[in-house]
Formats: structure tokens, C-alpha cells, sequence
């Protein structure tokens, strides 16, 4: 049964199709009856039509196509476009690193590279007379008399290249022999290769201070050897026609004061190269033994064999007299009050040292008297503190006095026997008030701690922290340089009879005044007779009896005073 169903159903379909197939063709039959052969034509027309019209709309594309090109460079040409920025970032890296391969090629190259000069100045090809000019006679180009300013300034390197040879500065090998070295280093970052690169060459492309920070300190002062340099004499335009008895510097300005047994002042600007004159004022019959600027600078007083003294005011240019009371001050005294005097740092008091011990105190501002101090024995020489509280009496009896300067009656604090000593000569206090040093008529140097070994304490006899005796002659001056590092001792009997000490260390400076170390070449030094260090301790001065003022530059120190 299933079989005779799927016949009759395969003949049903054959039946349909063949019904179907009949009746197109019946129809094509009847439209060619009704409308002819036109109606085949105009299909014909139709399809060739639709044809056309296809490769109009072709042909429109592509004229779309053309301008959207265009458009789309023009916007590339004025917008820019990602791809072309791409493109021109990765050419501009080419460019560098092509440029950064020449340069590392021309250093390897040739020592003979020069960079191209960053402009061209006329002035170069000016012609110069050499007539005129006696230095430029032994130019390279002797045929002519005429030549151009750049052949005077390659003949004037090529002499200086001679003599001095090329400087560090303007070595340009050295410099890219740093930079690579600099480049080779792997162990850098980035960041750090490109400051390393970059610091050499902006260096000097701005006008910026090149100069190290003055307040900042380079450590502690070496010890045994000073870093030295000698200047010009300090008195180089105007040297003492007799020995020298006061060298000191202004408290605030750069000017040094330097007088002596020729009844001259004269005063000095400190520039370490040629120093000129100031002014000098000529005191006549008034040989000056003494001579100290005020705290403030204002003034300088003077004073000589005479019992009365002069007080010079630098603003106003006038010389002052100053006669001492005769009732204060014993008129048939053996030697002048005014020959050794010292003035207070806080700019109140001057200590003059008279005969029999008596120290007298006069006011720096009114010149009036105010005092008389007494010790034991002859008195040599005072000081005072860093902060004026104390005056320090040292003299003949071996034996230091200290005076309370702010009790009314001026009474004697302390005193105490100064160790090893015959006869006190010379006496200074540190600029920290913290050591004290004394100097005997043997030579010796003791140096004290002057809080814990003689304010502080009780003891009689105390010890130093260490005495020093390489002055077999008596010495005469003791000074402190301004950070307390540095003692100077002077004696005026000996020739370079002059030693600076390292107070940290507790040791004397090697290499000066002696230069070298088999001790056969002594600086030029002669007698010392007196010294002073500036403000910052840059200079030091050291007066002789040739009446020249030697000034030596102590480069440890920072600042130009």
C-alpha cells in the first residue's frame, strides 16, 4: 500500500510541472499573437538601457572617488594626519640619531674638529697697522705691515698655547673624552646620562652665577699643611720707610691699616692682586708704636712714646688730641701709657698698659678715663673676651689676672699661674671663648681651655692642653684667626720667627713659613714684627722691619676677605 501511495504522488507531481510548462508557452504564444515582434524590441532597448545607465553610475564612482582624493590631501596638507605625524616623529629620531653618529664619529675622528662658530664678526677682517703696536712685531706674517685682527688673534693663541698651554676649559678633547666615558656607564639611569649630557653644554649658554655658595663650609681645616698662595705686598704702592709696628684690618671693609716708625698712616684696599692706596696721613714727631681700628669702624687711634695719643675720625678726616688726665695717671711714669693699648670688640672700652702694673681704661666713644686696674709686677700686655666681659693682665710676675669688666668696680676674678713661664710676653683669646693662649719671654706657647681649666675652676697651677716651643726667641704677638682654628705666633727677635698652629689638632703648620721640606729655602719673611688675619680669614698680613706689609692668601677659607 505504501508503495502504490508514493507512485501516485511522484505521477501527480510530473503532471503539475508539465501543466506548468504548457502554459508558458501558451503565453509567450499569446503575447506574440497580440503584440508582435515590438514587444521583443522594446525588452531589448530596456535591457540595453539599463546597461548604460550602469557605467554612468561607474563612471560617477570614480569621479567621487578623484575628489574625496583630493579633498583628503588638501586636509592632510592643512590638519595633518595621524599617520603622516607618525611618519615625521620617526624621521626626526632618524635625523637625531644620524646627527648624534656624526658627532661621536667627528670626536673619534679628529683631535683637529672644530665646532662652527655661532656668528661672523667683520671686525675679524679689519686691517690693523702693526706700526703701532711694538708687542705684535714678531707676527708670523713679517712681509707685510698690514694684517687682519683674526691673524693678530691666532698669532697671540699660538703664544699663549706656548707658554702656558691650552686650559682645561678650553680643552675640547677632555671634554668629549668625559662625555663618553659618561655614555659607557651602564650602571646610570636615564635620567642621569641626559643631565650628564646636557650640563656641560648648558653651562654656558645663560648668564647665571657659576659661583659656590659662600656660606657653605668646606670642612675642617687640614691638618699640617695650609693650602697658601702669596699676593702683593699690602703696601705694594706706598711701603713704611721704617720698620712696621701695626698691620690690621678694617672689621667690615676690605681695607688694611699699616703704620709705623716713619709717623705714617696709611691705609690700603685688599684685592690681592694690586692693592692700591687708600689715603695716608703724615703725624709729625709722633712715631707710631700702636695702632687699632674701633669696633666700628669709624676710627683709628694711634699712640707712640708721648703720654697723649690721637684719635683719627675716618669720616670726617680729622686728627683728635687726646690728653690723659694728670691725676689718674702718674705723670713721671717710666714708659707711655699709649706704646700697648687694646680696645674692647664690643667697642666700649680701651685698655692702655702703664708702668708699676697699672692697666688704664678710657672710654672709646667720650676719650675720658674711667678706670685704673693694678697687678702684681710689670704689666706686658691685656686682652679682651669675645664678648668683652673679661679682660685677661699678663706680666712679669708669671701670673694671668682676670678681670670682671661688667662688675662696677672692674674686681680681679681669677688668676692663675701660667705653666713653665719666666716672664709673660703675649696673651689671646679664641674668637669662641674657648681657648686661651700665653706666650713667655723664653718662647713658649701654652694653650689653654678657658672654660674648664681657668674660669671654671679653682686650680692654681693648671696645666695646658699643650705648650709649644718651636720660638726660641721671646714672642711678642699671639692672634686667633676668626674660626678659632688657627693660632699665629710672632717673635720680633728672629728672622721668620713666625709660626701658625692647628688648634684642633694641637700641631704646628709644616709648610709655612718654610716652603720646603729639607728646611734649605725660607720664605722671604725677613724680621716679623706684627700681623693680623681679615675678617673671613682669606688674608693674612705679616709686617717686617723693611717696613713691607707681606700678604699671604689662606685658600681654605671661603669669601674674598
Amino acid at each position: 500500500m505504501l508503495q502504490i501511495d508514493t507512485k501516485l504522488e511522484d505521477l501527480s507531481k510530473e503532471n503539475k510541472r508539465k501543466v506548468s510548462e504548457s502554459s508558458d508557452d501558451n503565453g509567450e504564444e499569446l503575447e506574440s499573437k497580440v503584440f508582435g515582434k515590438k514587444k521583443k524590441n522594446l525588452l531589448r532597448k530596456n535591457t540595453q538601457y539599463e546597461e548604460e545607465s550602469d557605467d554612468q553610475d561607474l563612471d560617477l564612482s570614480d569621479e567621487i572617488d578623484e575628489k574625496s582624493d583630493k579633498e583628503r590631501d588638501l586636509e592632510e596638507l592643512v590638519f595633518g594626519s595621524i599617520e603622516s605625524s607618525i611618519i615625521n616623529n620617526i624621521e626626526k629620531v632618524s635625523k637625531k640619531n644620524h646627527r648624534i653618529r656624526d658627532l661621536d664619529k667627528k670626536s673619534i675622528i679628529g683631535d683637529n674638529f672644530e665646532p662652527k662658530p655661532a656668528w661672523n664678526d667683520d671686525a675679524d677682517e679689519e686691517i690693523v697697522d702693526l706700526n703701532q703696536f711694538n708687542q705684535f712685531s714678531n707676527i708670523v706674517n713679517s712681509k707685510s705691515d698690514k694684517v687682519t685682527t683674526s691673524q693678530i688673534e691666532e698669532s697671540l693663541k699660538a703664544r699663549y698655547k706656548k707658554y702656558y698651554g691650552t686650559p682645561m676649559w678650553a680643552d675640547l678633547k677632555s671634554k668629549k673624552d668625559k662625555k663618553n666615558k659618561n655614555r659607557n656607564k651602564s650602571s646610570r639611569s636615564s635620567d642621569e646620562s641626559d643631565l650628564d649630557d646636557v650640563n656641560e653644554d648648558e653651562l654656558f649658554h645663560h648668564t647665571g652665577t657659576l659661583l659656590a655658595d659662600r656660606s657653605k663650609s668646606r670642612g675642617a681645616l687640614p691638618i699640617g699643611i695650609i693650602d697658601i698662595k702669596v699676593c702683593t705686598d699690602a703696601n705694594y704702592e706706598e711701603p713704611s720707610q721704617n720698620r712696621l709696628k701695626t698691620v690690621e684690618f678694617h672689621p667690615t671693609a676690605r681695607v688694611l691699616l699699616a703704620a709705623g716708625l716713619d709717623q705714617k698712616i696709611r691705609l690700603f684696599q685688599i684685592d690681592g692682586k694690586k692693592n692700591p692706596k687708600i689715603q695716608s696721613i703724615f703725624v709729625d714727631k709722633f712715631p707710631i708704636l700702636a695702632g687699632h681700628f674701633t669696633g666700628n669702624g669709624e676710627e683709628i687711634i694711634i699712640g707712640s712714646r708721648h703720654k697723649n695719643f690721637y684719635s683719627y675720625d675716618m669720616i670726617a678726616g680729622k686728627m683728635i688730641t687726646i690728653n690723659p688726665p694728670v691725676k689718674a695717671i702718674d705723670e713721671f711714669q717710666k714708659r707711655s701709657i699709649s706704646s700697648n693699648f687694646e680696645i674692647s670688640p664690643d667697642n666700649r672700652f680701651c685698655a692702655f698698659v702703664g708702668s708699676q702694673g697699672q692697666i688704664h681704661l678710657f672710654s672709646v666713644k667720650s676719650k675720658e678715663w674711667i678706670d685704673s686696674l693694678k697687678i702684681n709686677g710689670e704689666c706686658n700686655c691685656v686682652t679682651f673676651s669675645a664678648d668683652s666681659r673679661y679682660l685677661f693682665a699678663f706680666g712679669d710676675d708669671k701670673d694671668v689676672n682676670v678681670f670682671d669688666m661688667n662688675h662696677r668696680g672692674h674686681r680681679c676674678l681669677r688668676k692663675f699661674t701660667d705653666f713653665g713661664c719666666l716672664s709673660g710676653t703675649a696673651i689671646a683669646v679664641s674668637k669662641n671663648s674657648q681657648l686661651l693662649a700665653t706666650g713667655c719671654k723664653s718662647g713658649v706657647v701654652n694653650l689653654y681651655n678657658l672654660n674648664d681649666g681657668v674660669l671654671n675652676s679653682t686650680e692654681r697651677n693648671p696645666k695646658p692642653l699643650k705648650s709649644f716651643m718651636n720660638l726660641t726667641t721671646p714672642c711678642t704677638s699671639l692672634k686667633f684667626n676668626s674660626t678659632s682654628e688657627l693660632l699665629a705666633s710672632c717673635s720680633a727677635y728672629a728672622e721668620n720667627g713666625f709660626k701658625l698652629i692647628h688648634t684642633p689638632s694641637l700641631s704646628v703648620i709644616q709648610n709655612f713659613p718654610i716652603q720646603n721640606q729639607d728646611r734649605s729655602v725660607y720664605t722671604a719673611m725677613r724680621i716679623p714684627q706684627c700681623f693680623d688675619f681679615s675678617l673671613n680669614s682669606c688674608y693674612l698680613t705679616i709686617g717686617n722691619q723693611k717696613g713691607n706689609a707681606l700678604l699671604y692668601r689662606l685658600k681654605h677659607f671661603f669669601g674674598s676677605y
